[in-house]
């Protein structure tokens, strides 16, 4: 591309050295430049004489496809500046659907209004599907709970750590629970609980937590507000993530905090294992980190 830059020039100027001047080379710099294209296409393509210098037959026939490709790469480059400044590009992630609408609305306001050229595709979905999706190259990244290491050891995944968060318990107002200020996990019982399906992790991490045997629960469902719907409805109690608080929507549900050792999850920025990503995947991490840090 240098030697094309320098070829333009000389056309234009019909000077090597006014020429020289406007690529910020010196002279013998840029004749070595234009003696390498010329070599390379094993003609000459400048006619010298004593004034200055003219194309050649070879020189004209150069021109046209010159000037098409350095408008090329000035276009490309334009649009990799766009890129950096971040008033274009695109980012595909993931995230599981317990902590997509607590999460994310805050997060894309600001990035959006900030950055409104950067187009955002979301797929929320369940862990397993998520994994297969970063694996496959559909999604840059997904944010996710805690994943088992020899799965990201599998499919050379890497989860970086954003934040932990705290699990709590939902019960109706008026459960037992809600005498003393923290629950006590011992004390639930099996058939009260109401759980996620399967292959959600919200759900292996309660039984987890729990120290029990997955067994079906007598209440199931699909969406985490479904489950707390169930909860203020007075059909069982369940262990939510801290995020999916928010008291002035649950006026039929108390929430507390359990003995130590609080059971916890770790929320997790899953990627390809050297993968690097987009400028604009890089802020919306950043944003992340930041509005979650403690």
């Amino acid at each position: 591309m240098s030697q094309l830059k320098c070829f333009l020039a000389v056309a234009r100027e019909g000077n090597f050295t006014r020429a020289a001047k406007l690529c910020n080379l010196s002279q013998p710099s840029l004749s070595y430049q234009i003696s390498k294209l010329e070599e390379e296409l094993g003609e000459s393509l400048f006619v010298r004489k004593p004034k200055g210098v003219e194309l050649s037959d070879a020189g004209r026939l150069l021109l046209d496809g010159a000037h098409r490709i350095k408008e090329e790469q000035d276009r490309i480059l334009s649009s990799f500046r766009a890129r950096e400044e971040l008033k274009s590009g695109e980012i595909r992630f993931g995230i599981i659907p317990t902590i997509a609408p607590y999460l994310l609305p805050p997060l894309l306001r600001g990035f959006c209004r900030d950055y409104p050229q950067v187009r955002l595709t979301i797929r929320e979905s369940q862990t397993s599907k998520l994994v297969k999706e970063v694996v496959d190259g559909e999604l840059e990244f997904a944010v996710v709970s805690d994943i088992a290491a020899p799965l990201l050891k599998k499919y050379s995944l890497h989860l970086n750590k954003l934040f932990h968060e705290d699990l709590i318990l939902a019960v109706p107002t008026g459960h037992p629970s809600t005498v003393t200020d923290l629950a006590n996990i011992e004390s639930l019982e099996a058939g009260e609980l109401i759980l996620l399906s399967e292959g959600n992790c919200l759900r292996d991490q309660t039984v987890q937590a729990c120290q029990r045997e997955d067994r079906a629960s007598a209440l199931e469902c699909e969406q985490l507000p479904t489950l707390l719907s169930m909860v203020e409805a007075g059909l069982g109690v369940a262990i939510v993530p801290e995020m999916a608080v928010n008291p002035g929507q649950s006026h039929g549900i108390s929430f507390r905090h359990f003995k130590n050792p609080r059971p916890r999850r770790m929320i997790g920025l899953l990627k390809k294992r050297g993968g690097k990503l987009s400028l604009a995947a890089q802020e919306f991490v950043r944003r992340l980190n930041n509005d979650n840090i403690g």
